[in-house]
């Protein structure tokens, strides 16, 4: 007996070999989704292993600083190191202590910060002094080829010559007072950031100077609007270098009968064998001039932000 079917469904054989209709299965439950993490969230794995390459970075540097310090502070003292007295090369406690003592007392009248103050603000002075009249003249020299025939003698022959040689001739020039010692860190800024710019502007492209023929650009806009994009690395490349140059200077510009400032601190603790304070004021130096570098390194990457890609 055959049973009617619907047209559409298509008959399917029972066990016992009569046609039935089709029936619908049910179908399969599918298997839940893995849960993901949001997105921009790390997962633990990536925190593991941002944690092992941190400790890889920082591990091998860090145990060689301390074992440095185990040194100094055991052995160093039991006379180790041949024609130097112990006492004169101090321990890390010392230095901490001597730190720990200018932070609350200061030193000479003033306190730790304004050393610290005083010495930014000359090296800052200094420093802006230099690029303001350093980086405009330096791209006209380098542009006006003429010019710099007559001037970048000059200037070349004065660059090699170190800080602590002006400081006799600034204080005949201009005394003792504050203005020598920005002169000195001017003077050494200036040729750096003048001469890094003159290499900046004969490193553009003749077909540059081409193009802005084409276009008819004026001299002025030529410079603005083709030069200077073009120098401005190889300029912030010569600010960067006067400005470490000039924060190293500072010392040498305080020995100008300062009465603050750290490379006063320094000075006049070596005169009396403070040793562990000559650290401290050496430690500063260095942190402070490691920010500086890292603020000029922000400002160079948001400013020339199309260098290298």
């Amino acid at each position: 007996m055959t049973i009617p079917i619907n047209p559409m469904t298509p008959p399917i054989e029972d066990p016992a070999g009569a046609p039935s209709r089709a029936r619908p299965t049910a179908a399969a439950p599918r298997p839940a989704a893995t849960p993901r993490p949001p997105a921009g969230r790390p997962t633990g794995a990536s925190w593991r292993a941002g944690l092992r390459g941190l400790g890889a970075r920082i591990l091998p540097p860090l145990s060689v600083f301390v074992l440095i310090l185990l040194i100094w502070e055991y052995l160093i003292p039991l006379g180790i190191v041949p024609g130097v007295r112990a006492e004169f090369l101090g321990t890390p406690s010392g230095v901490g202590a001597a730190a720990l003592e200018l932070f609350q007392r200061g030193y000479g009248g003033h306190g730790l910060f304004d050393h610290v103050r005083a010495s930014v603000l000359r090296t800052a002075a200094g420093f802006l002094l230099a690029a303001c009249l350093g980086v405009p003249l330096g791209i006209v020299l380098g542009y006006n080829e003429r010019a710099g025939a007559f001037l970048l003698p000059l200037f070349g022959f004065l660059r090699p010559i170190p800080a602590l040689a002006f400081v006799p001739i600034v204080v005949i020039w201009f005394g003792i007072g504050e203005f020598a010692k920005v002169f000195v860190i001017f003077m050494t800024a200036f040729l750096y950031v003048l001469l890094g710019s003159v290499s900046g502007v004969r490193s553009v492209p003749a077909d540059y100077f081409r193009l802005a023929r084409n276009y008819r650009l004026s001299t002025f806009s030529t410079l603005v609007r083709v030069v200077l994009p073009s120098a401005l690395p190889q300029i912030f490349v010569s600010l960067r270098t006067a400005m470490a140059l000039s924060w190293a200077v500072v010392v040498a510009s305080e020995l100008i009968a300062a009465q603050v400032g750290l490379g006063y601190l320094i000075q006049s603790a070596s005169q009396v064998y403070a040793i562990n304070k000559v650290y401290v004021g050496v430690a500063l130096i260095g942190l402070v001039g490691v920010g500086i570098d890292m603020v000029f390194l922000m400002i160079e990457r948001r400013l020339l932000h199309w260098v290298g890609r």
